[in-house]
């Protein structure tokens, strides 16, 4: 069996296409790209949110957690212009259209006051006293919990919001993306492949998840947690 590297980067295996992949080497343009791609998936899992709360026929289990849903999605969209300790915000690298700035404040004053912080009255809890209809006589006491998402009109907005950056994200990205592509013709690609130029998997455990570990600007590894316990919890 022969394999020849053809000049588009592609594994050629007895005339059929094959892929092989490596790490693209360390570089200001390498981290930038992998800065705006993780943009690019925070807005995807936002997209995806909006189109699974949007999809659930009245009565269903996705319908129940449409406002959840669309609570996740504002999440997904902030964490791309909230400032953290590994990336630069989102607005770093484009500006938001005029037109869409509104919605983008509203967006992230809902992430921030209802659905990070519990603290604007869209989930308002009241303590209340359940009587007996006929005597009176007090059964219990509970608390009502009243809580709104945002409204359909809004949620189409916020979508329009979405589209826009994604827009204007792939328009950052595709100049870094060609000079990425230009470097990587010109490198030893066989070279690369032999010395196994390739993100490393390390395999773990559920017992050896930590949720408190910062990813690096240039990553070589990724740990994998595998579990054989179902979300159930049985």
């Amino acid at each position: 069996m022969t394999h020849s590297i053809r000049d588009d980067g592609l594994v050629s295996n007895n005339g059929e296409l094959a892929f092989e992949y490596v790490l693209i080497p360390d570089s200001a343009d390498a981290r930038l790209f992998v800065e705006l791609s993780s943009y690019g998936a925070d807005l995807c899992e936002a997209r995806q949110a909006l189109d699974l709360a949007s999809e659930g026929a009245e009565g269903s289990r996705l319908w129940d957690a449409s406002a959840h849903l669309i609570g996740f999605a504002a999440i997904a969209y902030c964490r791309t212009f909230f400032a953290s300790n590994v990336r630069q915000p989102l607005t770093d690298h484009i500006a938001i259209p005029v037109e869409l700035f509104e919605i983008h404040r509203l967006v992230g004053a809902f992430r921030n006051t209802t659905i990070a912080h519990s603290q604007s009255e869209l989930a308002t809890t009241f303590p209340v006293g359940v009587l007996d209809a006929q005597t009176l006589a007090v059964t219990d006491v509970t608390a009502v919990t009243s809580s709104q998402t945002l409204p359909p009109p809004l949620v189409s907005r916020f979508r329009q919001l979405l589209e826009a950056v994604d827009g204007l994200l792939y328009e950052a990205i595709e100049p870094v993306r060609q000079r990425l592509t230009e470097d990587l013709r010109g490198s030893d690609r066989a070279e690369m492949l032999a010395r196994g130029a390739r993100p490393k998997v390390i395999n773990a455990t559920d017992s050896d998840f930590d949720p408190r570990t910062k990813r690096l600007p240039y990553p070589i590894t990724n740990k994998l947690h595998w579990s054989s316990t179902p979300l159930s919890g049985e």
